[in-house]
C-alpha cells in the first residue's frame, strides 16, 4: 500500500460530503416486505424477484 493510498480515501469521503445536499433525511415508514413488493411490481424480471419452484 503506497503512502498516498489513505489520503486520497480521506480526500475521496470528504468530497462525498461537499456534494450532499440533504442532512435532514428520514426513514421511510414502509417495512422491507413493502419494500420489495412494490420493487417486485415495477421490475418483474430483476434477480431479486424471481422465484424457484422446485
Amino acid at each position: 500500500m503506497k503512502l498516498r493510498t489513505p489520503f486520497n480515501m480521506i480526500k475521496n469521503a470528504l468530497s462525498d460530503i461537499r456534494t450532499m445536499h440533504d442532512f435532514s433525511y428520514t426513514v421511510p415508514n414502509e417495512t422491507r416486505e413493502e419494500f420489495w413488493n412494490k420493487e417486485c411490481i415495477s421490475h418483474p424480471t430483476a434477480s431479486t424477484c424471481k422465484v424457484y419452484e422446485g
